[in-house]
């Protein structure tokens, strides 16, 4: 069962309709890549940790353990990231020099994550 605000139900529905966006634009922009790349794999790996990462605020919201400043502070976080990893990746292929920006801001927003998450 979703507890989450209407407000919250609203703002996770229009990340949802984005991301989906995002997907048929990529499937239909006609560009081929190689998904067993390193540039690839480092980037399906940072998507994961991502998608992770959100579900961990996700359960802070459902079990009631983050206000709603904190869930703001920790979305923008994970904006702030997605945007890294956006830039990064915006050339079609992530070097291992950007990558390791985009690894340090993960783990700087994976450690105030956990942070709520010892506080509860």
């Amino acid at each position: 069962m979703d507890r989450s605000a209407p407000p919250e139900q609203a703002r996770l529905k229009a990340l949802e309709n984005k991301t989906s966006q995002d997907i048929y634009q990529q499937k239909h922009d006609a560009q081929l890549g190689n998904p067993d790349s390193k540039s690839s794999e480092r980037m399906q790996t940072d998507v994961q940790r991502n998608v992770n990462e959100q579900r961990r605020i996700q359960n802070g919201i459902d079990d009631g353990s983050l206000t709603k400043r904190e869930v703001g502070s920790l979305e923008r976080g994970q904006a702030r990231v997605d945007r890294d990893e956006a830039n990064a990746a915006a050339n079609g292929r992530a070097r291992a020099g950007e990558q390791q920006r985009v690894q340090g801001a993960e783990n700087r927003q994976s450690k105030r994550i956990l942070s709520r998450e010892t506080q509860r």
